[in-house]
């Protein structure tokens, strides 16, 4: 029983750490300053989540992996060449 209780825990650790790294990794190419990027990575974490779950129910699979993998994907999207865009917040001061 507690090898179980192990194993769940580490696979919980590592959905926790994939949603923290992920989208903020995925939107640091958008972002202009860290307070963008950390409302973009928000905002990429919460689309995460909706299409993974989204996933999950559409494929039967587990929710935590596919949230990862929702997230992982919007990561690969992010590295595909794509003109400069970046995200400001605040007034623009040129």
């Amino acid at each position: 029983m507690p090898v179980t209780r192990l194993r769940m825990l580490l696979v919980l650790m590592m959905a926790v750490t994939a949603l923290l790294i992920i989208p903020a990794a995925a939107m640091r190419r958008f972002a202009a300053t860290p307070e963008a990027m950390a409302v973009l990575a928000s905002l990429a974490g919460a689309l995460s989540v909706a299409m993974g779950l989204a996933l999950s129910l559409h494929v039967d699979t587990p929710s935590g992996p596919s949230i990862v993998v929702a997230a992982l994907l919007l990561f690969m999207l992010s590295l595909l060449p794509l003109p400069a865009i970046r995200f400001r917040q605040g007034t623009d001061k040129t």
